[in-house]
């Protein structure tokens, strides 16, 4: 089985929805009195339903078509008015439209290429809303601290591990590595990633027309430190 599909499958056991985010994500609309979303690399759209569910107009979009069909059957089951497209988020110009939100969860920012690439991204961000939320793995952390490898998570069915490598170029190798007890198989696969710092984020917000407005280290918006587990930053798009 391919790893992205096997990851796809159990994606939901792997990161259920946690109330911290949930409350974090009610808070945030209700805060900035938002009535449409575009949730950029949705996964298998448990964000997008769950911000859905309070009246707001959610479309998801994510790169892998496994997510997307996961999405789509999730939100027919829930009769759910959440949509889901397959999209990159290095184009959005086939997305109609602007949003009064965009939100871009579960550390995708880090699968840019580069400093340019982050830059192309979140000026794009801005082209399709006017406000922003951004999450990612706290990368000062990981570097400062040559962090190899992540907490295990473990469900009565699956474990699930992920290592860092730290390349010559100053990306990582993300290796990640799905474990099946009952059935002795395993399977994995590696992803490059862009580590983005809090530095290059602040950069690279204020280059693209952004105005950081919130940076908390976890979805209990505790406040940011070096030691903190996330990235959660939200932003304004500044008015020329």
């Amino acid at each position: 089985m391919d790893f992205y599909r096997a990851l796809s499958e159990h994606y939901d056991e792997i990161f259920p929805l946690k109330a911290p985010q949930k409350k974090f994500l009610h808070d945030y609309l209700e805060q900035e009195k938002l009535t449409s979303i575009l949730d950029i690399g949705c996964g298998t759209g448990t964000f997008a339903l769950e911000m859905c569910r309070t009246g707001v107009r959610v479309l998801g979009v994510d790169l892998s078509d496994e997510m997307i069909e996961i999405s789509k059957k999730k939100g027919e089951e829930l009769g759910s008015c959440c949509s889901f497209v397959t999209a990159d988020m290095r184009d959005l110009s086939d997305i109609p439209g602007e949003f009064g939100g965009i939100v871009c969860l579960g550390n995708t920012l880090a699968h840019v290429s580069g400093e340019t690439e982050l830059n192309q991204v979140l000026a794009q961000f801005g082209q399709k809303g006017t406000h922003l939320l951004l999450q990612t793995v706290n990368y000062d952390r990981i570097l400062a601290n040559q962090v190899r490898e992540l907490p295990t998570i473990k469900t009565s069915h699956l474990a699930f591990y992920r290592f860092y490598n730290y390349r010559s170029d100053g990306k990582l190798d993300f290796s990640m590595k799905i474990e099946f007890p009952d059935t002795s198989q395993a399977i994995s696969g590696v992803n490059i990633l862009f580590p983005v710092t809090s530095i290059h984020l602040k950069k690279a917000l204020q280059e693209t027309g952004w105005e950081v407005s919130g940076l908390w280290g976890n979805f209990e918006k505790a406040p940011w430190t070096e030691n903190s587990p996330a990235t959660i930053v939200s932003a304004r798009r500044i008015t020329r």
